[in-house]
């Protein structure tokens, strides 16, 4: 008897990432800062609150003296996989999560300012689960069959950053700046994912299937020291900021287990379980960021514009098992373009358009890669009041894009069991994706 063994479930589940950081496939993921959130991230030129800090630290020596500053944010994103499932339906991820996204604290004496921030730079909490129900009829040569297949996909990640910053005023209109930042990243990510396949032959019904588990704990510890520049008169300004990134330590570990019973019922094996370990401490290159940004004041009105260069990184070629642990990341520039429109003496209204794009490269000659390669454009909206007689800031922002995603782990699942578990393609895995995400955000200066 010879049974269909196209199931497609794994599909985009049974991810074999190299590594695991949260959206790994984009630089903006969470944008920092309430005024900078409101500008879609044009900051660089303007950098007149706590979050200088983070966009560019020259920004500081054109503040008040002992400010403090808060951000927290509700965020939203959705991510959604086209034809998952075998009968062809869709696969959706989604996250809801608190993030407190910025706090920072600054001073200055005579030329020199300096100050200390923390930021959440990425955050998501992941819970979700799936299912598909569908009947496959008899053929010549196979039994009809019902079939359902499961997902459950937890993840959980953070990316943080705690720094210091410097800044030197040489003048009137022109200061140097300078900050020394550590990054911390963790995920752990856990998923499950299956087929329960019952088939009806001439003596009667039985039900098999195949259980795949997969636990990864990610651990990354980044160095990143920038330097920048602002130019500031009363209708003009003008700054460029430069961040390199250093990693200093990485630790990957990958814990797998496929169980399929199916196995024996499709070759006659007897060997259905099948764990596998996966180890590396190699570091992960990150890339350099350029960012230079022009902003033009006018009685209250405020235009700023910015583009983010960030360089491209080489696949090193670490590679266990024909699996890449180390990512190529694709050069990225971003745009982002910023509007303020004043109402009164304390109140205004802010507007931000800006790109999200991907770092992410879909190379066939990697045989069992995963990575998604998905842009996004966004929009932001704020107001800006005050409360208390405190600055306060309000406001969303928005983004959506799609693109493709290739799954091409599902082989490697293959080469495990060394059993045709999913359909052939003339598309080498490549499927069509999509990813939205929502942030609700409040921003109050000290």
């Amino acid at each position: 008897m010879k049974l269909c063994s196209s199931v497609g479930l794994f599909g985009a589940l049974f991810a074999l990432p190299s590594t695991v950081v949260a959206d790994q496939y984009h630089y903006g993921n969470l944008l920092v800062g309430g005024k900078a959130i409101g500008y879609g991230g044009a900051y660089v030129a303007l950098a007149d609150d706590q979050s200088a800090m983070h966009y560019n630290p020259a920004g500081l020596s054109f503040q008040a003296n002992a400010k403090s500053a808060s951000v927290n944010t509700l965020a939203f994103e959705d991510t959604e996989f086209k034809n998952v499932y075998t009968d062809g339906s869709d696969f959706a991820r989604t996250s809801f999560s608190v993030v407190p996204g910025f706090l920072g604290i600054s001073t200055s004496s005579g030329r020199w300012s300096y100050g200390s921030y923390f930021t959440v730079t990425d955050y998501s909490q992941e819970r979700n689960d799936s299912s598909s129900n569908y009947e496959l009829p008899a053929t010549p040569t196979t039994p009809g069959q019902s079939v359902i297949e499961t997902v459950t996909y937890d993840f959980d990640n953070a990316a943080y950053k705690f720094g210091g910053a410097l800044s030197y005023r040489l003048n009137d209109q022109w200061a140097l700046g300078f900050s020394l930042s550590l990054k911390y990243i963790e995920q752990v990510l856990s998923q499950t994912s299956g087929a329960a396949i019952t088939m009806y032959t001439p003596t009667g019904s039985f039900t098999s299937g195949f259980d795949a588990r997969r636990r990864i704990n990610e651990k990354q510890y980044l160095i990143e020291p920038s330097l920048s520049v602002l130019y500031k008169d009363d209708a003009l300004s003008v700054g460029a900021h430069y961040v390199h990134s250093v990693s200093i330590n990485r630790n990957y570990r990958s814990n797998n287990l496929i169980v399929a019973p199916i196995i024996t019922l499709i070759n006659g094996s007897p060997d259905t379980t099948f764990p596998d370990f996966i180890r590396t401490d190699k570091e992960q290159d990150q890339p350099s960021l350029l960012s230079f940004g022009a902003a033009y004041h006018h009685r209250g009105w405020v235009v700023s514009s910015q583009i983010d260069y960030y360089s491209h990184v080489e696949n090193e070629d670490v590679v266990l098992d024909d699996i890449d642990l180390t990512r190529e990341l694709k050069q990225v520039t971003n745009y982002s373009l910023g509007l303020r429109i004043p109402l009164s003496h304390d109140t205004a209204l802010q507007f931000g358009f800006f790109t999200d794009n991907s770092n992410g490269v879909i190379d066939f000659d990697i045989p069992f890669q995963r990575v998604e390669a998905i842009d996004t454009r966004g929009i932001s909206v704020a107001y800006e009041t005050k409360l208390m007689g405190y600055p306060l800031t309000l406001g969303v922002y928005a983004k959506q894009g799609d693109g493709k995603v290739r799954y091409a782990d599902v082989r490697y699942v293959e080469a495990i069991t060394g059993v045709t578990l999913y359909p052939e393609n003339d598309s080498n895995d490549v499927q069509s994706a999509e990813k939205t995400s929502v942030v609700i955000f409040a921003s109050m200066d000290f």
